[in-house]
C-alpha cells in the first residue's frame, strides 16, 4: 500500500471513528434540549395557571371592594340569607304628676331588640325578634301572662331581678316577583300602616297579630300610590265574640319639581266586640284609675272603636335644611261616642343621619277620650292612652355612626284625672343600632 492510499484510509477511518461518536454527542445533545424544552413548557404552563389564578384573584378581590365585605365560601353560602339586627336603648327619665300626692319620680330603664332574617328564597322571608318588656298585671294586681302591647321597657333597681324577654315579632313575608310592588305577611308582624312622624294612633313599639297586605304602584312619573290592609285578633277566646281588628289605608306620595315631596292618605281601623266587654291582657291600661282613658264602667269599655284617619305630610328643603311639616287626624265613627275626635300637628328640622349631624322635632296633639283605643297609643306621652294633649319636643344628636343621643320633653294635661292637671315628663335617652 501506497503512502497516498496509506494517509487516504486513515483520514476514512479518522471520520468514521469521530462521526459516530460525535453523533452520540448530538443525539445526547437533542435528548436535553428535548428535556429542557419540556421543562420549560412545564413552567410556562404554570406560570399561565399563576397569572390566571392571580386575574380571577383580582376580580374577586375587586368585587369584595365593591360589596364592602368578604366572599363567603360556597360551603357557608347559606350565611348570606341571614341577617342579624337589633338595637339597645338606655333611658334616664323623671316625671312630674300635679294629681299624685308625691308628683316626682325618676327612673331608669333598658329597652333591648334583638332579631334575625332568614332570606328563605328570592320571594319568601322570615323574621324572629324578642324585645324586652315587663309583666302586665290585672285589676287585681296579679301578674298577666305576656307584656304590655305598646311598652318594650324595664325599669332597672328591683333587686338585680333578671328581665323579661318576650317574641316580638315572628313572620313570614311573601314578595312575588309576578306582582312587583306587592308584600304580604302573616303572625306577629311590623306595623304595616303609614304612620309618618305621628304618633297619635300608634306606639312605635305596637306589632299586630294577624295578616297584612302591603302594595304600592307608581301612579305617574311623579306619583306613587299605596295601599295597606290588616286583617286580625286582638282577643281570641274560642267563641264569636272575638275581639278582632281590620284595617285598611290608601295614600298617594307625590314629588314636584323641586324634589319636594307631600304625602296624603286616609285610613280605616275597625275594632269588633269591643263594647260591652274588657280586654284582660291590656284590663290595667284600661281601668286602672282610667290610664287608658276610654270610657269605661269600671271592667267594661262603654262603646266601640271604628276610626275614621285622614293624614298628611309635607317634605322640603329650607335653605340648605330637611325640613317637614306633618298633620294627623281621627275620629271613631262609632254610634253613642261623645268625646269622639283627635288631632296631631307637627314639624321636624334637619336630620339625624351621619355622626355630628342632628334634628328637631315638634308636635301638639288633642286627644279625647274614645277618639282611639287607648291600649295602642303612644305610651309615653301623659303615661300613655286618650283624654289627653299638649307638648311634645325632640331632639337627637348622632354621636357616631349607628350611635345617638336624643332628649325629649313632654308639657301636656291629663285630663282624664282632673280637668287640666299637669303632666311633665324628659327624657334622656342613649341608643346604639346594629
Amino acid at each position: 500500500m501506497t503512502g497516498k492510499w496509506k494517509w487516504t484510509w486513515t483520514a476514512v477511518f479518522a471520520v468514521l471513528l469521530f462521526g459516530t461518536a460525535w453523533a452520540d454527542e448530538i443525539s445526547e445533545l437533542r435528548k436535553e434540549q428535548e428535556k429542557l424544552y419540556n421543562q420549560l413548557a412545564e413552567m410556562n404552563n404554570r406560570l399561565l395557571k399563576m397569572e390566571a389564578a392571580q386575574k380571577e384573584q383580582a376580580q374577586k378581590l375587586a368585587k369584595v371592594e365593591e360589596s364592602g365585605g368578604f366572599e363567603i365560601p360556597e360551603t357557608l353560602s347559606w350565611l348570606e340569607k341571614i341577617k342579624l339586627y337589633g338595637d339597645f336603648r338606655y333611658r334616664y327619665e323623671c316625671r312630674d304628676r300635679d294629681w299624685r300626692s308625691d308628683p316626682k319620680d325618676d327612673r331608669h330603664r333598658i329597652r333591648a331588640r334583638v332579631g334575625v332574617q332568614f332570606k328563605i328564597n328570592e320571594e319568601y322571608l322570615f323574621d324572629f325578634r324578642v324585645a324586652t318588656s315587663e309583666f302586665l298585671k290585672d285589676e287585681n294586681d296579679a301578674i298577666i301572662p305576656g307584656s304590655a302591647a305598646n311598652a318594650a321597657n324595664q325599669t332597672l333597681g328591683d333587686y338585680w331581678a333578671g328581665k323579661n324577654l318576650w317574641v316580638d315579632r315572628a313572620y313570614v313575608s311573601y314578595t312575588p316577583k309576578a306582582v312587583e310592588g306587592l308584600t304580604i305577611a302573616a303572625g306577629k308582624i311590623y306595623n304595616p300602616f303609614y304612620v309618618g312622624k305621628s304618633d297619635l294612633i300608634w306606639d312605635g313599639d305596637v306589632n299586630p297579630e294577624g295578616i297584612a297586605l302591603q302594595y304600592t304602584k307608581p301612579w305617574t312619573e311623579k306619583d306613587e300610590l299605596f295601599v295597606n290592609a290588616f286583617a286580625g285578633y286582638v282577643e281570641e277566646n274560642g267563641s264569636s265574640a272575638d275581639k278582632r281588628m281590620f284595617g285598611g289605608q290608601v295614600g298617594l306620595a307625590h314629588t314636584f319639581e323641586d324634589k319636594s315631596k307631600a304625602t296624603l292618605g286616609v285610613s280605616y281601623y275597625d275594632y269588633s266586640n269591643v263594647e260591652g266587654t274588657n280586654l284582660p291582657a291590656i284590663n290595667d291600661q284600661v281601668i286602672d284609675n282610667g290610664a287608658a282613658g276610654n270610657s269605661n264602667d269600671g271592667t267594661n269599655y262603654l262603646y266601640d272603636y271604628n276610626l275614621f284617619n285622614a293624614f298628611g305630610q309635607y317634605a322640603f328643603k329650607l335653605g340648605t335644611y330637611p325640613f317637614a311639616a306633618f298633620g294627623d287626624y281621627v275620629v271613631n265613627t262609632a254610634s253613642g261616642v261623645k268625646e269622639d275626635t283627635g288631632w296631631l300637628a307637627g314639624l321636624t328640622f334637619n336630620k339625624a343621619k351621619d355622626p355630628g349631624t342632628w334634628d328637631f322635632t315638634y308636635s301638639y296633639r288633642d286627644l279625647e277620650a274614645d277618639a282611639v283605643l287607648g291600649a295602642f297609643a303612644d305610651s309615653d306621652f301623659a303615661d300613655g292612652g286618650t283624654n289627653v294633649k299638649g307638648h311634645k319636643f325632640n331632639w337627637t344628636y348622632m354621636l357616631a355612626k349607628n350611635t345617638s343621643f336624643g332628649v325629649s320633653y313632654y308639657l301636656a294635661d291629663k285630663l282624664s284625672q282632673k280637668p287640666n292637671e299637669d303632666y311633665k315628663r324628659v327624657q334622656f335617652d342613649f341608643i346604639v343600632k346594629f
